[in-house]
């Protein structure tokens, strides 16, 4: 129901105007799903289901989240307070929480300008001071960064002393897989699950690259109940990176 209502809506409204009143279009769509089987903890609707997504992901119609949004606002809450954030390629319901709180400074960017940030930062090279921020967010990123470990040592560099860099990318067993010969959207598609990643880590992997720029790792794992009464996903590891 959710595709063919926002097909619907997508058909007869200009885009510029959807995007305006999105809140209003999805109050709409929302109405279709209201129960008390689920709740969304970021915008507190319940709702009868989530909303399935065509790679699986569960989203909720009101705010738009998905499970991993979900599943970081319930690590972070209530420990944002005074800190300096720094938010790469931010989902919007996620942007729009964190900005609710009463932070020291709260910086978003996105070097291709897909999100709405507030700077356009390469995280190959980030324009900002050493030992600065206290938190920084990289979730499903690096897998679209050339050179992912330029990447690493400069999300060291602008963390504080026992700063905390939360880092998500898809993840597979066994090794990192990466082919240079692969070059088309289409291989990388085949070979990576999306045209624009360039690689898959595993959780070993990407923790082992990096403890190799200097972090200190801990892995998060995460398997829920049959009932899921947030919609998280069911199997989620997010990897904890802490400045030593």
């Amino acid at each position: 129901m959710y595709q063919i209502l926002k097909k619907k809506i997508k058909s007869v409204l200009p885009s510029k105007f959807i995007e305006k009143n999105e809140g209003f279009f999805r109050s709409i769509i929302a109405f279709f799903y209201r129960g008390n089987t689920h709740q969304c903890n970021m915008c507190d609707f319940k709702l009868s289901k989530f909303v399935r997504t065509e790679n699986f992901d569960k989203l909720c119609p009101k705010c738009g989240s998905v499970a991993r949004n979900r599943r970081l606002y319930t690590i972070l809450e209530n420990t944002l307070e005074n800190k300096r954030i720094f938010y790469f390629s931010p989902s919007k319901s996620m942007k729009s929480k964190i900005e609710k709180y009463n932070t020291c400074e709260y910086i978003t960017s996105d070097y291709l300008g897909e999100f709405k940030t507030m700077k356009t930062l390469n995280i190959e090279a980030i324009d900002e001071p050493d030992n600065y921020y206290d938190v920084v967010l990289c979730y499903h990123v690096l897998e679209h960064v050339l050179q992912d470990k330029k990447a690493m040592h400069e999300l060291y560099r602008i963390l504080k002393t026992k700063g905390l860099c939360y880092v998500q990318t898809p993840f597979k067993a066994g090794e990192i897989y990466k082919n240079h010969s692969i070059t088309t959207e289409k291989e990388l598609l085949q070979h990576f699950g999306q045209e624009d990643h360039l690689r898959v880590y595993s959780v070993s992997g990407l923790s082992k690259r990096l403890e190799e720029s200097g972090f200190k790792t801990e892995v998060l794992s995460f398997n829920e109940t049959a009932d899921n009464y947030f919609g998280f996903s069911e199997n989620e590891n997010i990897i904890l990176a802490q400045k030593s």
